[in-house]
Parts: structure tokens; sequence; C-alpha cells
């Protein structure tokens, strides 16, 4: 099935590709064992194109060490061209783990750097960004970029946030900014949450946290919180089993009449049951489980 057939609006099956040649594999490309997405049409509805970087020193932006036209990325911007021909929304995922990125977007450097950024956005047509702030950033520069992006892009370009999953309510914290505060603000230019249920900042399995966020406040409509989880142990800590993850998700879209913002992975290049080999095995389980939610649902 065309994963376009999928609501936008729930049910959502994302991964996050940040890993795009694997160095455990023997290599079928100059650049070392390539993981193709190909595989992922009709699986997922979308994918987070992992890590995109504004560096300082040359005002430049790269995706993980390389700028993104790189010889090295021509074949998987072939391949993503093609994942969005069938339906699949590619959002780039901005900062991470690594510090700077929004350091360059205050409002005395935004002019000098956020046209590089915007341009690569167009260039490579992304379907929009998903904002991972792991660095003390002001709400306001927060603000401002979105304004921006929805400026130059239209109400239709996509904007997630990253947080982790206690962020969400006012608890642990690596933005430097609440997220409440945000969501009174701007929730309506911010698509949904991909909030990040591991390292220690939250688990989905079972599913009180999620549960505590929904009601946490004035609320958040469970068809805007995705839960990120682990697709791997050797990825980092707080992994959970896919089938944990499935026995979660249906029991939430049970409680609310089965409207749930859906699953993320990270990431997928080694995403288990399948792992290096048959990596979009996590996709297509979770595929089906979500299609068997979005047939309940009312």
């Amino acid at each position: 099935m065309n994963s376009s057939l999928i609501s936008e609006g729930s049910h959502r099956v994302a991964v996050y590709y940040q890993t795009q040649y694997d160095p455990s594999l023997a290599a079928n490309s100059p650049f070392g064992f390539y993981v193709t997405t190909l595989p992922l049409i009709g699986l997922i509805t979308h994918l987070l194109l992992a890590a995109f970087h504004i560096n300082f020193d040359d005002v430049s932006v790269h995706l993980n060490d390389f700028v993104p036209e790189a010889p090295i990325f021509v074949q998987m911007w072939a391949d993503i061209a093609v994942l969005q021909q069938n339906g699949i929304k590619v959002i780039g995922m901005l900062g991470g783990a690594a510090p700077g990125t929004y350091t360059c977007l205050t409002p005395d450097l935004f002019d000098t750097y956020y046209p590089v950024l915007r341009d690569y956005i167009r260039r490579f047509k992304l379907d929009g960004l998903d904002l991972d702030v792991e660095q003390d950033t002001p709400l306001d520069d927060i603000l401002h970029l979105m304004d921006q992006l929805k400026h130059d892009f239209g109400e239709d370009f996509i904007i997630t946030f990253a947080p982790v999953a206690s962020a969400l309510e006012e608890g642990a914290n690596l933005s430097g900014f609440d997220y409440i505060e945000l969501e009174n603000k701007a929730g309506h230019m911010i698509s949904w949450y991909n909030a990040q249920f591991y390292s220690g900042f939250g688990n989905f399995f079972p599913d009180d946290l999620y549960l505590a966020i929904v009601n946490f406040g004035k609320g958040l409509d469970p068809s805007r919180l995705v839960a990120t989880t682990l697709t791997n142990p050797a990825d980092g800590f707080g992994f959970i089993d896919i089938d944990e993850i499935i026995s979660s998700a249906k029991n939430l879209s049970e409680m609310h009449h089965f409207n749930f913002g859906g699953v993320a992975g990270w990431e997928y290049f080694n995403s288990l049951p399948g792992a290096d080999n048959e990596p979009y095995l996590w996709a297509q389980q979770m595929s089906d489980a979500m299609h068997e939610l979005k047939a309940n649902q009312t």
C-alpha cells in the first residue's frame, strides 16, 4: 500500500536516516556499504534525514560530515526523490547532539547563516524540518526561525520538534526553552512532536509518560505526539523490543478512539529485527500495526 494513503494526521511511521553508509558491511560503492531507503516505499510516511548542521567558521551547512551536494550523497538524493514520488515526506533534521547550529540563528547572525540553510532546503526539495534543539536556545530565536520558514516555504512546510519526552511535561530538557510555552505561542505552526522516549528521558513501555504528556496542562492531542524509540540497543540507552512498542501503540490508540500520532525509529540502518541486512523489517512491522489501528479509527 502506498504510504501516502495513511493520514497525515495520525498513525505515522517514520525513521531517522543518519547512517547512509554502514561501516560493518563490505563496500558496495566507492564510499562503503550504501544503505538504500528504497525498501521503505509503502512502509513509512516520513523519512527524517539526519543530521544537518550549520557551521559557524565558514558559514556552511553540512549533512553529517559533508556538504549536502558532496558525491557521497548523490545516490541518496536520487533515492530520496523516488521516495517523494511515492508519497513519502522527507524532513531534514536540524541540530542534534553536535552543538552550534542554533547559535548561528541568533538575531545578529540570522541573516548571515539562515540563507545557506534555506537554499539547501530549496535545492533538495525537503518537505520540512525537524528541529532537534540540544543546546540552550532562547525561545524567541526558535519562533523567529519558524516564522521565516513558513514565510519562505508556505503553510504546507512541515515543522516538527524532537524534544526528549520528559520536556513535554516540563521535566528534564535539553533545549533551554519551555515546550509548553512554545506550544501555547506557536503550536499552530508545529505539525507534531517526535518525542525521544529513550536515553533516560522517558520510556514508551509502559505508556505512562505518553499519557502524562497528552494530559499535561492544556493537553496535547495524541495525533501530534509521535513516539520515537531506539531500533537497536547498539544505538543508545533505553531500547525496548518492537513487540512492546506495538503493544503500547495499540493500547494508546484504543484509549483515544484510535487517534494516535505514530512511531518513529532511531535509526534506520541497523533496525531490528532485520538488523544490517534487512533494516526495513522494523518499518514493515510498524506499518502493519499502524494500518490495523487506522482501520479501526472512527
